[in-house]
């Protein structure tokens, strides 16, 4: 019997798709879902492994939310751990440099499960973290981000060629368990002094003198007097410092214990300083504001954004008579940019613009933005002032924003401490 057209057509057509090259195979099955990418492998043989070779697989809500009912129901933890213990050698084969797991319902979980991946960027969120050195180690890991993590007093952390570290309200990590020679940028997020694991003695037994950017801050936390100096204890070994980021609390911090005029060893690499919600009401605090300007002689851009919060006005001002001591012959002469946000015109904060405007030779712009409470006629008198400041700089101008500006380092990490 002859065979009809149609089977003809069907023997002979070509599967185009699946002569594709590998690397088209891999760009379309990335823009899947991963529960349709897995499903190709019952095309074919040439299919069944394809979906592996995935570059990044997204395990969203919507995959969770479809495979709760199937099976997260039926498993306690244990079930889980055998359950991504399976993924752990697919990981390993492919090469997979980056890891996201988050998980705050399976309690204990230990690293040596990723001691087998060649990991460069590592980021757990909500998990138990025992680890020793006898577990193996991360060898090639640069970036490592810890959130919600209690790390067990047994664990020894040697990262020798980590770079970045990120701690979101952590417990566990001191200077007698880690030791990373050549990190580079330190972001820490607390609500307890006792987190910061520099809290005592200093960072220099952390083994962090090569530490370029570092960025700190402190929610909701009771700052305690100090009979000595906090600024000084913090950086007296960070001379190579770069970029200073000061949030939210942490600057209380480093202005118990007092502050002086300019710290004796100076942070001559310093090139950025934000700081984020200061109070332009408490004298320790502007002077720990001040000596950190002072001690930093290469400075180029200085980014201040006042507390939004507390209600005040130049009506309350407590500080009404504040002058910023001057000092004969200093000068700022790298700084170029200034930006100062929820600016009041209070009598602290007219005294800290001019005297950034007197000693910044090199001074382009002050972007000012005004908190709204200020009226339209104190603003008018603020900025009638401030025309009158000396300025160092002959190209030196006062911008006004309406938008404040953004400088928080910790707004991706906000779920997790607010």
């Amino acid at each position: 019997m002859a065979e009809s057209s149609r089977s003809k057509v069907g023997r002979n057509k070509k599967d185009i798709i699946s002569e594709l090259p590998g690397n088209i195979h891999e760009k379309i099955l990335g823009i899947l879902p991963v529960h349709d990418a897995v499903r190709t492998s019952v095309l074919s043989r040439r299919w069944r492994h394809s979906w592996k070779m995935i570059p990044h697989l997204i395990f969203d809500d919507q995959f969770l939310g479809r495979m709760k009912d199937k099976f997260l129901k039926g498993c306690d933890s244990l079930i889980i751990h055998d359950y991504i213990d399976q993924w752990i050698p697919v990981f390993s084969r492919n090469s997979i440099k980056q890891l996201t797991l988050e998980d705050f319902n399976l309690g204990e979980f230990t690293a040596h499960h990723f001691s087998s991946l060649d990991l460069t960027h590592l980021r757990l969120i909500g998990f138990w973290f025992s680890y020793t050195s006898a577990s193996g180690g991360f060898t090639f890991l640069t970036n490592l981000e810890l959130i919600d993590v209690e790390i067990s007093k047994q664990c020894i952390f040697n990262f020798p060629v980590l770079e970045k570290l990120t701690l979101v309200t952590c417990t566990g990590l001191s200077h007698t368990n880690f030791r990373a020679p050549n990190l580079k940028c330190l972001h820490q997020m607390c609500d307890q002094i006792s987190l910061l694991g520099f809290k005592d003695p200093g960072f220099e037994d952390l083994g962090l003198e090569n530490l370029k950017e570092f960025s700190c801050g402190l929610c909701y936390c009771y700052v305690e007097p100090s009979e000595t100096s906090n600024l000084v204890k913090v950086f007296r070994s960070l001379h190579q410092i770069e970029k200073i980021y000061i949030a939210i609390e942490f600057i209380r911090y480093l202005a118990a214990g007092g502050s002086p005029n300019k710290l004796s060893k100076p942070l001559p690499y310093l090139k950025t300083l934000d700081i984020s919600e200061i109070i332009f009401l408490e004298l320790d605090v502007i002077s720990c504001l001040l000596c950190l300007i002072r001690s930093a002689p290469n400075l180029c851009k200085l980014n201040i954004s006042a507390e939004i919060y507390i209600e005040f006005s130049i009506y309350n001002d407590r500080l009404e008579n504040y002058r910023v001591e001057d000092f004969e012959g200093f000068s700022i002469d790298r700084l170029e940019i200034v930006t100062f946000s929820y600016f009041r015109g209070l009598r602290a904060e007219l005294e800290l613009v001019k005297f950034l405007l007197a000693h910044a030779p090199l001074l382009k712009t002050m972007f000012i933005h005004r908190s709204k409470p200020v009226k339209k006629d104190v603003s008018l008198m603020i900025a009638e002032e401030m025309l009158q400041y000396t300025r160092a700089s002959s190209r030196a101008q006062i911008r006004y924003l309406e938008q404040p500006v953004a400088i928080n380092v910790f707004e991706s990490f906000s779920d997790y401490y607010v």
